[in-house]
């Protein structure tokens, strides 16, 4: 397995792939390479894990191909607690995560 398609098993929800690879470029990580025991424990991985978080916790509620993906506020609070973990294991400051709070517009049906 290598560290695209590691990253992309943290959740079940379809996190698009240009989305991860930039995410592990942003990071240093290289997207191709084999994701061993040692490049998991790097701070370049745990950097790229924690904005893969950050992406399912701000993440839009999808339908796709007939299967619905939506997280609960709870979800979004965890997603959010783990990437603040990982960034403060990392020494990387985790007071631009936010609250977990979404603001969006409510349409109306006519």
């Amino acid at each position: 397995m290598n560290n695209l398609e590691s990253l992309s098993a943290t959740s079940a929800y379809p996190i698009p792939e240009a989305v991860l690879v930039d995410i592990a470029e942003s990071t240093g990580l290289d997207p191709e390479e084999s994701a061993t025991l040692e490049v998991r424990q790097s701070k370049a991985y745990k950097w790229a894990k924690a904005k893969t978080y950050l992406f399912l916790a701000a993440a839009p509620n999808v339908s796709q191909n007939g299967i619905s993906y939506s997280f609960s506020a709870e979800e979004r609070k965890r997603f959010l607690a783990l990437a603040k973990a990982l960034l403060d294991e990392i020494g990387e400051d985790a007071s631009a995560c936010g609250d977990g709070t979404r603001y969006g517009y409510r349409g109306e049906d006519f």
